[in-house]
């Protein structure tokens, strides 16, 4: 995975990679990182790279950004946390922050607008909005696979920052997971499982499967199928990292 994140970097030089062809390995990238640009500086964060802190100060743009996903950003990525936690309470609306408009028309309360935002907000002492704004989204019924890993992990974070009367909910959540068909899905679901202290063996075998040459394939993006996702592999790379005791499960 190091050495891939090393042909990455030759790769794409300023630009932030999002997704690769799982033929070519030519990555799309995008020149401020998207919503996943966090997970592309975790990831350098992770595997100890030199570069980390450079694309760390680079997520900088998305402060003050009219999105939820400041949390994905910035908890995942590094950087002022503080100063995103301050951003989104700014933007909260009876105990919940909205979708915002930076990536197109704020549509409401979505899955994804879970993801990083209990633990950011925790961290920095903001604990009744992350309970209001966890409580909102776990209430969603979710079939897209995706969001329901992003509400697992919320979840499992929950558990982790705001108290054990998560558990159940987060453990529930955790017994009915099947194979998404989507590893990115699967690396997020392996995260929360992780978290909340339970087997995830069974979800670690089949992301392991799915890695070639060091890239995790099998990822849906949009109508894309079996893509390189860099959020895929930030979190499948957090998992192990879990896995293996070299993180604790709250420093990511």
């Amino acid at each position: 995975m190091r050495a891939r994140a090393e042909s990455t970097l030759a790769q794409v030089g300023e630009r932030f990679p999002l997704y690769a062809d799982p033929v070519s390995g030519r990555w799309r990238t995008t020149a401020r990182g998207s919503w996943a640009g966090g997970c592309w500086a975790g990831l350098l964060w992770l595997l100890d790279m030199p570069d980390a802190s450079a694309w760390t100060a680079k997520l900088g743009c998305w402060h003050d950004s009219d999105t939820v996903l400041q949390s994905l950003i910035f908890w995942y990525g590094g950087g002022d946390t503080g100063r995103a936690a301050k951003s989104l309470a700014a933007r909260a609306a009876d105990g919940v922050i909205p979708w915002g408009t930076a990536f197109g028309p704020d549509t409401g309360i979505r899955a994804d607008g879970a993801a990083g935002v209990v633990p950011l907000l925790a961290a920095n002492g903001l604990h009744d909005l992350a309970r209001s704004h966890v409580d909102a989204h776990l209430a969603i019924d979710e079939t897209w696979p995706r969001g329901r890993a992003w509400l697992m992990l919320a979840a499992a974070d929950a558990v982790l920052w705001l108290g054990e009367d998560y558990r159940e909910r987060a453990e529930s959540m955790a017994r009915q997971w099947s194979p998404p068909g989507d590893t990115s899905a699967d690396a997020i679901a392996a995260v929360a499982l992780l978290k909340l202290g339970l087997d995830a063996t069974p979800v670690l075998a089949r992301l392991a499967d799915a890695v070639h040459d060091g890239r995790l394939l099998g990822g849906t993006y949009e109508d894309l199928e079996n893509q390189e996702l860099v959020w895929g592999t930030f979190f499948y790379a957090v998992a192990l990292a879990i896995a293996s005791g070299r993180i604790s499960p709250r420093e990511f």
